[in-house]
């Protein structure tokens, strides 16, 4: 008998080596989780249940050019217990999944490159301009159908429980890029991993990660998170992030029975906050006497045009600082952002002082294509010394009196810069007469001009340093003549 069951073993595991069997779980993934999926190998035991090796999951349908740039979304290592007691039954109950090992890689641009979202977008492009809207076909009955919002947790009736389900992750990295991007400047979560129920009866986990960066910096170091299963939700308690002062609260859920509903809770408290550098290469450091900012994001987990998010930000009392001395302060600065359909908005941005102000907005779509402007409104002396920055980095494309334009108030210069373009390649109108330069390129100019800037700065300091006297010393001086 003991023969026999291992024999059956055997064959049965080769034959789920087989590229029709493996061909048949590619399909039926398919149909229930959408993707083009690769399984590598399959196998099984009666105590570790079925193995998925080598598991990958890509977009379908891809027919354009920037399709190389797109990586698969899932590649994973998968384990997944399931009860033998139902199966005899002919019911499929899976009690564990595990994540062996796993990558996970969702570009920026998803939205535009899920099949089902792209024909929604072809039908929005084709819209009457001007935000007319198109007949609808829907009755007044249907217009006027109750918002279905997810209602937060414990104001709906909980469902019974369900046989628990418990996910295992042992390692993971989870990645954000853009198909437009060279790879270098990614947001990645290095090393997720932990344990919580999926389903049961109301229970606990936890989630740790390495870290959080994005390229070369590290945005966030090594954390545990704790995560709590409460039916029909599952919730990651509110938690509290700090840096330089100003602390992030963040709290979400999401439902797992039913349509995966989501909603996500930032708020950040006004508080000042500490001097901190801008960029090591600018010798800039920044301070606020308040900073605050409110934010949310919800929609269908499965349904990305479903997904809507607002976000607002206030500073006041901004200061400039650097090491020779105050460089100017902002009386007050705000954004308003929005997120629709994919379709990421800056509503308004601005940052105001009596001599000085930056106000703007901008579009970003799920395609990666982009449209901004940018207003710099400037008092007589700021817009003559920005227009020497301007020549001095050769942004302006050559010598130019002034890179501004009067406005109506006599006392006033304004400068508007427009950009355009995708994530890959946007340019933005900087030369004198209108000409534009890739943005990449502005910031790589000033970067150089700065930096040469405050190399000739520090060469003129050690010059005049050794003709000061030295503490102890008496100066020496030039003879009178008497």
């Amino acid at each position: 008998m003991l023969v026999f069951s291992l024999g059956l073993l055997i064959v049965s595991n080769l034959v789920l080596q087989t590229r029709t069997v493996r061909e048949w779980m590619e399909s039926k993934l398919e149909r229930r989780l959408g993707f083009e999926w690769t399984v590598g190998s399959l196998s099984w035991t009666p105590w570790t249940g079925v193995q998925m090796r080598d598991l990958a999951a890509e977009i379908r349908d891809l027919d354009f050019g920037g399709s190389a740039g797109v990586r698969p979304i899932y590649e994973l290592d998968l384990d997944v217990q399931i009860s033998w007691r139902a199966l005899l039954s002919r019911r499929v109950e899976v009690r564990e999944l595990r994540v062996r090992k796993g990558k996970v890689a969702i570009p920026l641009e998803l939205l535009s490159l899920l099949p089902r979202e792209r024909e929604q977008a072809a039908k929005r492009d084709n819209q009457p301009p001007g935000g007319e809207k198109t007949p609808d076909k829907k009755t007044t009955g249907e217009s006027e159908k109750p918002d279905t919002r997810t209602a937060p947790p414990g104001k709906q009736e909980r469902p019974p429980a369900r046989p628990a389900v418990i996910l295992r992750i042992d390692r993971c990295d989870v990645g954000f890029y853009s198909i437009h991007g060279s790879g270098k400047r990614e947001l990645v979560l290095h090393k997720l991993r932990g344990e919580f129920p999926l389903q049961g009866e109301d229970a606990s986990g936890s989630l740790r990660h390495d870290g959080l960066t994005f390229g070369s910096s590290l945005l966030m170091s090594e954390m545990e998170m704790p995560v709590l299963w409460r039916r029909p939700f599952l919730r990651l308690p509110a938690r509290t992030f700090k840096w330089e002062g100003v602390s992030l609260n963040v709290e979400g859920f999401i439902r797992l029975v039913g349509t995966p509903r989501f909603l996500v809770n930032l708020d950040a408290p006004a508080a000042p906050m500490r001097r901190v550098s801008l960029a090591s290469w600018s010798g800039i450091e920044a301070e606020a006497a308040s900073v605050q900012g409110q934010g949310s994001l919800q929609g269908t987990l499965t349904a990305l045009d479903s997904w809507r998010g607002n976000f607002s930000g206030q500073i006041s009392a901004l200061g400039l600082v650097q090491r020779s001395g105050e460089i100017r302060k902002f009386e007050y600065g705000r954004v308003s952002s929005s997120m629709r359909g994919g379709v990421f908005r800056i509503v308004d941005a601005r940052l105001h002082s009596e001599q000085l102000s930056f106000l703007g907005n901008g579009v970003l779509l799920p395609d990666g294509r982009m449209r901004g402007t940018l207003r710099l409104v400037a008092d007589s002396g700021h817009a003559e010394a920005i227009t020497r920055f301007a020549v001095g980095a050769r942004l302006t494309g050559g010598w130019t009196r002034s890179w501004f334009k009067p406005l109506v108030t006599p006392d006033r210069q304004v400068r508007d810069l427009h950009v355009h373009g995708t994530v890959k390649r946007a340019v933005v109108d900087v030369g004198r007469h209108g000409e534009e330069l890739e943005v990449g390129e502005v910031r790589d100019r000033v970067v150089a001009f700065v930096k040469r800037e405050n190399e000739e700065k520090k060469q003129q300091d050690e010059a005049i340093r050794p003709m000061q006297p030295q503490p102890g010393h008496r100066a020496i001086l030039p003879p009178t003549g008497k």
